[in-house]
């Protein structure tokens, strides 16, 4: 399906339009814009890539004038974030990268020369001087072209292209279908390819007068003067995107679950080890982090927003971790809280609260903004809820301990006293009007024998032994 909706969009004609173009009596093959170059005789070598999602053509000049210089075109559908031809190399490290994507305006493209170093994202070469020709833009709606002409393109600080080589090497590689990349800048963030291969390009036939090559876009055109090398499609940054899945499990679950079942239920042993996994989770996030962090230009330097926050929560969390350790260790030994367990409480919420904001900022970072939404989406979930049932859980506490006090001090609240004889007045009888006084020969409540103590005498040991003393409990 992507293949044959970038063939369409490149221009190399569908099935259907060939059926159209077949009934037409004045039926073309569609072309490049020309310039005022005669595109019919410049000689041109022509490759394009297996899905059709990429097609380059290079003619090198002959004459005297211009014996530096490389002319070429380069097509581009409009679904496909970026495209990239690179000069001289099997291999990326060392290539010279042509890399064209979208104007700021979408009306246009934007052609940056790099210099890849290696399975990372190229850097922008602003020493390689290229000129872009008539018939640059976008062509139909639907192709990006790029008419080119390059002034030092057969030689670089790390490599350079034989134009006497019957089968020179290259690579290519395109960015993602439905990428937002739109910009002037020629040193434009970039995401990692996903498809991508090398080829060859026989030289002397590219070899002739210079002018602009013509592309033909035909459904069968082939390949000329090139050899298909290895090629590969589907190619996903997985170091970013296990990074982002693993921070996300621990700063909106993992992390906020494990105060959640201290606050619910005062497990401290689950919340140690849930703590304890969260911070293992953490280490290998970070690593990850750390590693695709290499690999874009955006972020090597480690000072972008979402790395130094990362880091200070990194050091933040071991710090944490020692203080939780510490405190509970001398609540057991001290059976009382440490100065060291609101530090500990506090801490903890900061974490959380910067480690979500810091998602936030790290989607946009991976040119993955839209994944914001996604996360927007369990913070507004799972947070709300776990307070609800916290709220809940102590709502009910302060009714039952409520009804408690009532049946303790005897207040008819229509229940039944489990312990009756604990009311404040269950010595006195049940009425005012019948007293019993030591010694006296008063009144006693009916059916007591007069020589047996009153309750009352037995108040300092009552609830004395009934029952062993609730341990303090451990809330941090």
């Amino acid at each position: 399906m992507r293949i044959s909706n970038i063939l369409s969009r490149l221009g190399l004609a569908s099935s259907a339009v060939l059926s159209f173009l077949a009934t037409s009596s004045h039926a073309q093959d569609v072309t490049v814009i020309p310039t005022s170059t005669n595109t019919s005789t410049t000689a041109a070598s022509v490759f394009i890539t297996p899905t059709r999602d990429l097609a380059f053509a290079l003619n090198v000049p002959d004459d005297n004038s211009t014996t530096q210089d490389l002319f070429f075109t380069l097509l581009l559908p409009t679904d496909v974030s970026w495209g990239a031809i690179g000069l001289g190399s099997a291999h990326m490290a060392s290539s010279l990268m042509l890399i064209a994507y979208p104007s700021a305006s979408g009306q246009n493209v934007t052609l940056s020369p790099r210099i890849a170093t290696g399975h990372s994202e190229p850097v922008f070469a602003p020493d390689i001087r290229i000129e872009a020709l008539p018939g640059t833009g976008l062509d139909n709606g639907t192709t990006y072209v790029f008419n080119g002409r390059c002034a030092n393109c057969r030689r670089w600080s790390a490599g350079k292209v034989d134009v006497e080589s019957a089968a020179q090497p290259m690579v290519y590689a395109t960015g993602e279908a439905g990428g937002r990349l739109k910009s002037d800048a020629p040193d434009a963030p970039l995401r990692m390819h996903y498809s991508y291969g090398s080829f060859t390009l026989d030289m002397r036939r590219a070899t002739g007068a210079a002018g602009v090559p013509a592309i033909d876009r035909s459904q069968d055109s082939a390949l000329v003067g090139a050899v298909q090398g290895f090629a590969k499609e589907g190619k996903k940054d997985s170091v970013a995107v296990a990074h982002a899945v693993v921070m996300v499990l621990v700063f909106v679950g993992m992390y906020p679950f494990g105060m959640f079942v201290l606050r619910l239920g005062n497990w401290v042993r689950w919340h140690g080890i849930n703590q304890g996994v969260a911070l293992v989770f953490t280490i290998i996030g970070s690593g990850l982090g750390f590693d695709v962090s290499k690999i874009y230009n955006r972020s090597k330097k480690f000072n972008t927003a979402h790395q130094v926050i990362g880091i200070l929560i990194f050091i933040f969390i071991f710090v944490q971790f020692a203080l939780g350790y510490l405190h509970h260790r001398n609540f057991k030994k001290l059976q009382q809280t440490t100065k060291m367990a609101p530090i500990h409480v506090w801490l903890g919420r900061v974490i959380v609260v910067m480690g979500v904001a810091n998602g936030f900022l790290g989607f946009p970072l991976a040119q993955s903004p839209q994944y914001n939404y996604v996360l927007a989406g369990l913070v507004l979930f799972l947070f709300p809820a776990m307070i609800l049932i916290l709220v809940t859980k102590k709502f009910i506490q302060k009714r039952w301990k409520k009804s408690k006090e009532a049946g303790a001090a005897g207040e008819p609240s229509g229940g039944y006293t489990m312990e009756p004889w604990r009311a404040p007045d269950a010595q006195a009888g049940h009425g005012s009007s019948v007293t019993v006084s030591a010694g006296s020969g008063g009144p006693g409540r009916p059916g007591q024998n007069q020589s047996i103590p009153a309750m009352s005498s037995y108040a300092p040991f009552r609830g004395a032994h009934l029952g062993p003393q609730q341990n303090a409990r451990e809330y941090v």
